[in-house]
């Protein structure tokens, strides 16, 4: 017997006109493959380079995160959630001093005005607001009724930015290509077009995924900063009130109205947040915050912008506890300050206030004025000012007609 195309005594094959179609069916066959196997190739050889091209992009989102979140009250605090002190400090402090500009003006002459710290300026105030005036900040505060402060999550437009950023021409933009790679295995009529309109299609529903998961994670984030903060608070707006009227007419004469970026023929107190009056049980505290924004311009553009100064009075004396800590600066050679620790750290004082600058006059963050309420033993009373870049309006200060009719 032998294999059709084959004689017994030959080697070799033998062409025969049954043979010949099958010969020329399979070269056809050989070279399709051949074809298809070359276009596989180019479409893996682009997804290769879309990849390497995604990966080596300069771009910022790649850089590493910023090391600082913050977290805000709708009366004030801004609260870091990430980095320990000691990370924050090593990261910031080379190039926060001089990056950040001079403060706003005050008045020098100020009766009582003691510095405490230098770049940046700290101030104590003694004998800023008499015992009546405390009295009734304390007293109104009670008759109004406080509450839980709350806490707002400042810099999440910040954050949202950079972490759809870091989405987009991260793994938004790697598991798009690589979807379609994979899609692209098996078909024969690839190509480098099909390749783009799969990996668009991926690329659009793995960015809403990724933006539903952003925005649930900002949501959770914004909730768990409550618990940073367990003090209770209310705005005193009323200016007919003896003690709201003497804090807001002083801090008036303290501060300058011309360092504003409004216009300087305002009355000072327009720059005001109507004043804040805050209470402190036994062991309730403040974590470590700031009271500046780094992005003001957008988040509290609809009250006054940047906090260029804040303005705290201490309404009661306080023995133990309760001290106001600035984990970023030294200790001072003051009568007040605690002793033994090696950073900034105030007794309250009836009577007395404490001024510093959470940025600079041209808003400027200054990362070295974070501080702390350290918790309480005794019951604590403050109340405070923030001074804002521009005018602020109501609710969040207080009226025109109301500045004007009691100051």
């Amino acid at each position: 017997t032998h294999t059709e195309g084959f004689t017994p005594d030959t080697t070799g094959p033998i062409m025969t006109m049954a043979t010949a179609p099958y010969i020329i069916t399979s070269s056809a066959a050989t070279a399709a493959s051949n074809h298809a196997f070359g276009k596989r190739q180019f479409v893996c050889k682009s997804i290769i380079l879309l990849l390497i091209s995604n990966l080596c992009s300069p771009t910022e989102a790649f850089a590493p995160p910023r090391s600082i979140r913050y977290g805000a009250n709708q009366q004030g605090c801004r609260v870091p959630s990430a980095s320990t002190p000691s990370e924050l400090f090593a990261s910031t402090m080379a190039t926060t001093a001089s990056s950040v500009g001079s403060r706003m003006l005050i008045n020098e002459n100020y009766p009582g005005l003691k510095r405490v710290n230098s770049n940046p300026d700290v101030f104590v105030i003694e004998q800023f607001l008499d015992d009546a005036s405390c009295d009734d900040l304390i007293n109104k505060a009670k008759e109004k009724g406080t509450s839980r402060s709350p806490v707002a999550y400042a810099g999440w437009t910040e954050d949202i930015k950079e972490l759809l950023g870091l989405a987009a021409t991260g793994p938004v933009s790697w598991f798009s290509i690589l979807g379609a790679w994979y899609e692209a295995q098996g078909d024969v009529e690839a190509s480098v077009p099909s390749l783009v309109l799969h990996a668009l299609r991926n690329y659009a529903v793995l960015f809403v995924v990724a933006l539903v998961g952003i925005a649930a994670f900002t949501k959770f984030r914004a909730d768990s900063l409550q618990n940073l903060r367990t003090s209770s608070s209310t705005t005193l707006d009323d200016l007919s009130q003896m003690g709201a009227k003497n804090f807001v007419l002083r801090a008036s004469d303290l501060f300058d109205p011309a360092s504003s970026s409004s216009s300087s023929d305002m009355p000072a107190a327009s720059f005001f947040e109507a004043p804040t009056v805050i209470k402190y049980e036994k062991d309730q505290v403040l974590a470590p915050h700031y009271d500046a924004n780094r992005s003001a311009d957008v988040e509290d553009a609809n009250r006054g912008g940047q906090t260029l100064s804040t303005l705290i009075v201490y309404l009661n004396d306080v023995e133990n506890g309760g001290t106001t800590r600035f984990g970023k600066l030294p200790a001072a050679d003051f009568e007040r300050q605690v002793k033994g620790e090696r950073n900034l750290n105030i007794i309250p004082k009836r009577g007395d206030a404490l001024l510093f600058f959470p940025a600079d006059k041209n808003g400027m963050f200054d990362e070295r004025t974070e501080h702390e309420g350290c918790p309480a033993v005794d019951e604590k009373w403050i109340a405070r000012i923030w001074r804002h870049a521009d005018l602020v309006p109501t609710p969040f200060g207080m009226s025109l007609d109301s500045i004007k009719n009691h100051l």
